[in-house]
């Protein structure tokens, strides 16, 4: 259908003439002609239609919980060392269950993807404060940038070790004061697998209770659960894969999922509660 878009010369509501002489549309009689201008505006302003990639992804979605009554929390770690900063006590962190049984700090991974284009994560700090690796557990994406700081005025090492057979020690990097910040990428290229996946326990060996954790990984599609044990991915491929899950006291767990296009699948686990 030809709506005139090349004879329109007029602007909306002026009454005066246009300077350029003004041909008659073949077909179209004078009170039609700013129909036509309007529905030719109207189709212009209309939003583009999303693409066909953008439509098909999904996400998925669930919890991890633990079997069987809540535990009681766990006793907290006695400070010895440098206790004005650290503090008389520090919480033990190693297993953290709310109470309805939401697991907090799982690793969640989507294992299997074949396409999908990978989003981009800001970069991986891992801080040194109160004498606590905080975040705890963090996920991190081949080539992305990882920097240990520290928020604490006193002395702190940080010590990852690739989990393997046997260990490998990949830095020992010293944070002598508050707010240094050492890069821990290329050390990372250098010892870890250049694919797959790879987990790296932190540590400080002046402060032996403090407890870190990074999971490499080739691709984005992955999350850590929060205090409930819930978690989202988002932008996944339709597909069938495996998800599998991480948690550094409960161990491992995995499951077949089937994502349709464009929908949403839920998985959720129950990890058996550790031995007393």
């Amino acid at each position: 259908m030809d709506l005139g878009l090349g004879e329109c010369r007029e602007v909306a509501g002026d009454d005066q003439a246009s300077p350029v002489p003004s041909q008659a549309t073949p077909g179209l009689s004078s009170r039609a002609r700013p129909r036509v201008r309007w529905l030719a505006v109207a189709l212009l302003l209309l939003p583009a239609a999303p693409s066909r990639g953008a439509e098909s992804t999904g996400r998925i979605v669930g919890h991890v919980r633990l079997g069987g009554s809540p535990p009681a929390s766990r006793p907290p770690i006695d400070v010895m060392i440098d206790p004005a900063v650290c503090g008389q006590k520090i919480a033990d962190e190693s297993l953290l269950v709310d109470r309805d049984g939401g697991v907090a700090n799982v690793v969640v991974v989507v294992r299997g993807v074949k396409a999908g284009a990978p989003a981009e994560r800001p970069d991986v700090v891992v801080d040194n404060l109160h004498c606590r690796f905080v975040p705890r557990v963090q996920v991190v994406t081949r080539g992305e940038t990882v920097r240990v700081r520290s928020s604490d005025p006193i002395l702190h090492n940080a010590h990852p070790v690739l989990i393997a057979e046997p260990e490998v020690s990949i830095a020992n990097l010293a944070l002598v004061a508050g707010g240094q910040t050492m890069d821990l990428t290329r050390r990372l290229a250098e010892k870890l697998p250049s694919s797959g996946e790879a987990l790296v326990r932190l540590g400080c060996d002046v402060h032996p209770w403090m407890r870190g954790w990074l999971v490499v990984l080739d691709h984005p599609y992955t999350a850590v659960t929060g205090p409930d044990g819930a978690f989202v991915i988002g932008d996944v491929p339709p597909g069938s894969y495996e998800v599998a899950v991480w948690h550094e006291t409960l161990g491992r767990s995995a499951q077949r999922v089937a994502l349709p296009p464009g929908a949403s699948a839920t998985v959720v686990f129950t990890l058996p509660a550790p031995a007393r």
